[in-house]
């Protein structure tokens, strides 16, 4: 009784340790990869109880490793956001510009229904009062009314350096047309730029 005892407690006291290690996200917001981590490490847990099949000392092991792997993909994911589509995914418009994004809808096999379901949770009665609606990478969908949104695109143009040449194309705009106003804020290479958006004045710009 006691060694069961000691076991449970051992077992509540270092998963709390070790999902701290997570960082501060809900999980709601852990990515795929976050959550797969967090689902083997229950279940390698779960056999550390019973030691015909692992030790407690093996699953301490196994467990260990995997949050290394674990910000070991973080890590790489913040230094490259090709990386960081890969493993989180890429948000995806919904209502663009206040215009339903049919095609998107088909290919995430997201319905109207659905749509209307998180239009009403936001206290919104209407598509017509949606200037851009994204469905996050973690099934969140943000929505952005017209009467209070302030940018031409809700998507940064300059991340950390790295150009999201999506976003110019969604605002019919190019490489060059950016570097032009780039250098009209006495900017001149894209690395300079921690963070760029477009609002409705012009860009937004935060230097590194």
């Amino acid at each position: 009784m006691f060694h069961t005892i000691f076991v449970s407690f051992f077992i509540y006291v270092y998963l709390t340790i070790l999902l701290r290690l997570f960082g501060k996200k809900e999980f709601s917001q852990l990515n795929v990869f976050d959550f797969v981590v967090f689902l083997i490490i229950s279940e390698i847990m779960t056999m550390g109880l019973d030691t015909k099949n692992m030790t407690l000392y093996d699953s301490v092991i196994a467990t260990v490793t995997l949050i290394i792997l674990d910000r070991l993909e973080s890590f790489m994911t913040m230094k490259s956001k090709n990386l960081r589509d890969i493993f989180e995914g890429r948000p995806c418009y919904i209502i663009l510009n206040g215009k339903i994004q049919y095609q998107n809808m088909k290919k995430l096999r997201y319905s109207v229904d659905d749509l209307s379901h998180h239009l009403r949770v936001h206290d919104i009665d209407s598509v017509s009062k949606v200037a851009y609606a994204i469905l996050e990478t973690n099934g969140y969908l943000s929505i952005i009314k017209k009467d209070e949104c302030d940018v031409l695109l809700p998507d940064t143009l300059i991340s950390d350096g790295t150009v999201n040449e999506e976003a110019l194309h969604l605002i019919n705009k190019d490489i060059l047309w950016l570097r032009d106003e780039l250098t009209k804020h006495h900017i001149y290479t894209f690395e300079e730029v921690f963070y760029c958006i477009l609002e409705k004045e012009g860009l937004y710009i935060i230097k590194k």
